[in-house]
Order: structure tokens, then sequence, then C-alpha cells
């Protein structure tokens, strides 16, 4: 009769449990779930993309130079030939590196973003925003590009757009801190 009695409160307990979770799980999302903001750069702001680059250029590139992985990433560098420095200090040609993903077939690569982070390929050109590395171009040096579109304005196009974003200020300083957030959604 005892044991009778614990396996009968035993199995209210995990049916009240079992319950409990259930009513949760339907009623938790409903009741005002939240989202998280990811900090960075705005990348469809060209002002900002000018404000947070070292140096700003259009260029053509020439040949895909190199491609290699390292801990889950892969990288592809692109020889590039300089046909206008819009900021910073340009040399004729350098090697510039651009983080990438298989894209399928041998020799293709694509990126997370192409809209605004174009990879390079040979004999068209490009407007390349360049975060960190040497730009002058000399020997076993490359640049890390981590904005490139194509340049679709034309050379006089692209420097005139660039010119003014470059002179423009975005509306929150470029090295501010950046605060992640919860929001509610609901």
């Amino acid at each position: 009769m005892i044991m009778s009695v614990k396996v009968w409160v035993g199995g209210c307990l995990v049916a009240a449990v079992a319950a409990a979770g259930a009513a949760w799980f339907t009623i938790a999302p409903d009741a005002g779930s939240t989202t998280h903001e990811v900090c960075g750069p705005d990348l469809g702001r060209d002002d900002v993309v000018a404000a947070r680059s070292q140096a700003v250029a259009v260029v053509e590139a020439v040949e895909n130079t190199r491609y290699r992985e390292d801990g889950g990433s892969a990288y592809l560098t692109t020889r590039v030939k300089t046909l206008q420095a819009l900021k910073g200090e340009f040399g004729d040609v350098l090697d510039v590196t651009q983080g990438v993903k298989n894209g399928g077939s041998p020799g293709r690569y694509a990126t997370e973003d192409p809209d605004r982070y174009a990879v390079l390929e040979p004999g068209r050109r490009y407007v390349i925003a360049v975060q960190s590395g040497s730009t002058a171009g000399a020997a076993g040096t490359e640049a890390w590009a981590w904005y490139a579109e194509p340049a679709a304005r034309g050379l006089a196009g692209e420097r005139q757009h660039w010119q003014e974003a470059i002179a423009t200020a975005p509306e929150t300083a470029a090295n501010s801190a950046c605060e992640d957030v919860d929001a509610p959604t609901g």
C-alpha cells in the first residue's frame, strides 16, 4: 500500500512537471521574446566605411595569388593595380587579402555579403576599403580589405562619390564603443 502511494505521488509529480514544461514552452515565446542587436560598423553607409578605413581606392584586380585556410577561416589574396587612391596612400600594385568561403567549384569563392564585400575577380574594377596592413605595395606585404564592391560608377563617378563620403562625418563617432542590447520584439 505504501508502495502504491509512492508510485501514485511520483507519477503525479512527473505529470505536473511535464505539464508545466509544456505550458512554459507554449506560453514563453508569445509572452515577449527578445532580439539581440549586433554591433559593428554599418557597411551600408559609405560615410561609415570611409571613416572606419585607413585607406580607400579604386583598383583593378590583376590576379588571385594565394588561397589559404587557417582555423576554420579562409583567405584569398589578390594582386591589384591602383587606379585611383581616394583616402590614404597606395602603391601602384599591391596584394590585398580578404575573408572568403569556398564557392563550390575549384577556384571559386564567395563572401557572406556579396553586395558590400565582393570577391575580387581578375579583370574587374572595385572600390576597396582597407582596415589594416600595408597599402604601399612593398614585396611581402599585404593589406586587409574589409570592404569591396564593384566600381559601377566609373572612375570619375567613384572619385566624386567617395570624396563626398570621406568629407562627410558619420552621425555617430566612428570609434564609438558598441554595447549589445536586448530589446523586446513583441
